[in-house]
């Protein structure tokens, strides 16, 4: 169920939660979490989502990863959910030691060995759609 109820039928405007755990590569696994970018869209039209973030922090660094859904995959009370499945973009086995932080990877830099992960799982609950009677 929607944060709202809602006319499906009209294909309102609408985000989705995600919660989902990459596979374990190099010792570890992370965490992605957030919501979809918002569609216009119903639980019967196909519609996707684009979603994009960066992964938790685990032995001493995250990933960047960015997707499309699959479509809409309709449920008996009337809304939908959709799969994700995409790869997280590279990462070093080991860390750099930086001051200030961020997202350190240089594609040109061979001598270090790098992994990405894998990440699979569904959207969670609606939010962000419009009640009934607007």
């Amino acid at each position: 169920m929607g944060l709202y109820q809602s006319d499906w039928s009209k294909a309102p405007p609408h985000a989705h939660a995600y919660h989902v755990k990459t596979t374990r590569e190099q010792g570890h696994y992370h965490l992605i979490e957030g919501f979809t970018q918002p569609a216009n869209g119903s639980n019967t039209d196909q519609h996707t989502h684009y979603y994009t973030g960066i992964t938790s922090f685990e032995n001493g660094h995250f990933h960047r990863y960015y997707g499309i859904s699959g479509p809409a995959i309709p449920l008996a009370d009337g809304t939908h959910y959709h799969e994700i499945e995409e790869t997280t973009y590279l990462a070093y086995n080991e860390p750099i030691e930086i001051q200030y932080g961020g997202v350190v990877y240089d594609p040109g830099d061979d001598r270090r060995k790098t992994h990405r992960h894998t990440l699979k799982g569904k959207t969670r609950e609606i939010v962000g759609n419009e009640p009934l009677g607007w």
